[in-house]
């Protein structure tokens, strides 16, 4: 009986946890995104834990200290997407993505840096070197 129950509780915690796993399946890189903005998306689904709330958070707080000018001038963009919502299939589809992602976008380039940020989410100094190293890789 114990065994049962212990294996019930390991199975109801791997599951719950599958919700905040970030995407790791390759996909194929086309898309069709043109713009000379800088755009940084944060796909995620409406159902979060923590660490994805925070990864948002400290993102856009990232941006705004790095990048307000450009921000203000609408020159670089954060885009928070729910992958829930059926009017966000097309942009997710246009980018590859099925899970949940943090992506640095200008034009035909793309730069994922999903693993870094749920690396960092609770380390704002980290995640905020980390999207400055993405968007200079765009920029260049």
């Amino acid at each position: 009986m114990k065994q049962i129950i212990a294996l019930s509780l390991t199975l109801i915690i791997a599951i719950s946890n599958l919700s905040c796993n970030p995407q790791n399946e390759q996909h194929p890189k086309k898309y069709t995104v043109v713009s000379n903005k800088i755009e940084v998306y944060y796909f995620h689904f409406s159902r979060r834990c923590k660490t994805c709330q925070l990864l948002e958070e400290n993102t856009k707080l990232a941006l705004e200290q790095l990048y307000g000018n450009e921000i203000k001038k609408e020159k670089y963009v954060f885009k928070s997407i729910n992958l829930d919502k059926t009017e966000n299939k097309s942009i997710a589809k246009e980018l590859g993505v099925g899970g949940q992602a943090l992506l640095v976008v200008s034009g035909s380039k793309k730069i994922d840096i999903t693993n870094q940020g749920f690396m960092y989410a609770q380390d704002f100094e980290k995640i905020k070197k980390e999207i400055r190293i993405a968007i200079d890789k765009i920029n260049k």
